[in-house]
């Protein structure tokens, strides 16, 4: 599946680079100093053996590292969208690159940047791609509907975090050996758990805007009917087959911030499997008497549901984990390795556990929830595909 052509500019809310010492003129090594090791997003990264290394002191908000390393002549630097400020919420691009280097010489890191030396020879270690789409209504609706309508396919994966019975984000993704996964939730939620946490006694207004360098007005106007959708790349592979028409080689910031491709609409269709997924769609629009007929129109629909129910009732509506378990139970080869399920038996386990979780999403959330499940799960694919 070849990757289609997004219909706006590429944006990126945090990237980790490695940039040639000569994109900087006149760094004050003041502001640096020896440590021993690097510690990003709470992953060390690198212990500095050698003790050679200079990490920037105080980096600001947006700077979440900035290290020389002086036998490759480089900088270590991972920056976020927060060092944007004001500008936040376009996140890192092509045209708010002009706003980053004035930041970093604001901050006295350096007197000048060459630009075009820095875009263009500064290597992508790790990039995560976000968008922000305009939905209607409850976020915690269209949480819902992804969690109950998404089918997963072999190697899909669909979690969620929630505060108390509301849902406040989705992660997609796809049991690998490489991270992968797309994270949608509001940015209004998340800034209500970073400032109560983080800015205690401090007014939330004024912890918004020290946080995310927007003025609350701003911030809530910006983001308050919006999902964001953040993909998260951290492979060389990735992000050379989504931002790049190479097969090898490294990826520079210029690959990435002037693509016109759509990785994030690749992704989505490969963690979610669209023809389970309609076939959830249609038995969920089903009323509750045209459901139990379902179940008894055939002698396969009958026999499967007798046998999956309790299954489906132990793992919680838990699909991946039914599926292994009847595959473990009843389609084991001689040599003891698994075969794959039958389509009509997959495709029922995919029907029925749902059902069963928007039964009990109904019996916690009683009259919040949603009943118009579809309709938002259209919404999102919708506005994805229109990136």
């Amino acid at each position: 599946m070849k990757l289609k052509t997004l219909k706006t500019e590429n944006q990126f809310d945090t990237l980790r680079l490695k940039v040639p010492e000569t994109s900087f003129n006149g760094v004050d090594w003041n502001k640096f100093s020896r440590n021993i090791k690097m510690n990003v997003d709470m992953d060390i990264i690198r212990e500095d053996k050698s003790n050679s290394n200079l990490w920037l002191d105080e980096t600001g908000k947006g700077l979440n590292s900035f290290t020389y390393i002086p036998h490759l002549k480089q900088f270590d630097i991972q920056v976020s969208a927060k060092v944007l400020r004001d500008e936040y919420h376009k996140g890192i691009q092509l045209g708010t690159m002009d706003r980053f280097f004035h930041e970093l010489k604001e901050r006295g890191i350096c007197q000048s940047v060459n630009e075009s030396e820095f875009i263009t020879n500064s290597q992508v270690l790790k990039a995560d791609n976000t968008f922000n789409i305009e939905v209607k209504g409850d976020t915690a609706n269209y949480y819902d509907a992804l969690e109950l309508v998404i089918s997963k396919g072999r190697y899909g994966k669909i979690d969620t975090y929630s505060e108390k019975t509301t849902t406040t984000g989705v992660v997609v993704g796809r049991d690998t050996r490489v991270l992968q996964k797309i994270t949608i939730y509001n940015k209004l939620e998340e800034a209500r758990v970073i400032c109560r946490d983080k800015y205690v006694g401090i007014p939330y207004p004024i912890a918004v805007e020290r946080e995310y360098g927007m003025k609350h007005s701003d911030f809530v106007d910006y983001f308050e009917n919006k999902l964001r959708v953040e993909l998260r790349v951290n492979d060389f592979n990735k992000l050379r087959q989504f931002y790049t028409d190479r097969n090898k080689g490294e990826v520079f910031l210029e690959d990435l911030i002037t693509s016109d491709k759509n990785a994030i609409q690749y992704q989505w269709n490969q963690f979610v499997s669209q023809k389970d997924t309609n076939k959830v769609i249609d038995f969920l629009n089903l009323q509750l008497e045209e459901k139990r007929n379902y179940k008894l129109m055939s002698y396969s629909a009958a026999a499967n549901w007798s046998l999956l129910k309790q299954y489906i009732t132990h793992f919680k509506g838990d699909e991946k984990r039914v599926k292994e378990k009847i595959r473990k139970l009843f389609y084991k080869n001689e040599d003891g390795t698994l075969k794959k399920l039958s389509p009509s038996v997959a495709s029922d386990i995919n029907v029925f556990c749902a059902e069963y979780r928007q039964n009990e999403r109904k019996a916690k959330r009683g009259e919040l929830f949603t009943s118009n499940l579809t309709e938002d799960y259209r919404q999102i694919e919708e506005q994805i595909n229109k990136l």
